[in-house]
């Protein structure tokens, strides 16, 4: 199979995604599930991220991480 098709990447007005990760190292796993809308996107402000269902800053968001794996 080939990679993705080229072209420009953008998320579509009034549809839901989910993004899927996991991280294996020596033993170590962690992994998660982000579901969002492009509606939650567009309202977040500059230095934003979306995690656990809520905008927040990059600080909370690592430490959510850190407590998760």
């Amino acid at each position: 199979m080939g990679g993705p098709a080229p072209g420009a990447r953008r998320l579509l007005p009034r549809h839901s995604y989910v993004l899927t990760f996991r991280h294996y190292v020596s033993g170590d796993s962690c992994h998660g599930i982000v579901e969002f809308t492009t509606e939650q996107v567009a309202r977040l402000r500059p230095g934003q991220v979306w995690a656990d269902g809520r905008a927040m800053s990059p600080g909370a968001f690592e430490r959510l991480a850190r407590d998760a794996c």
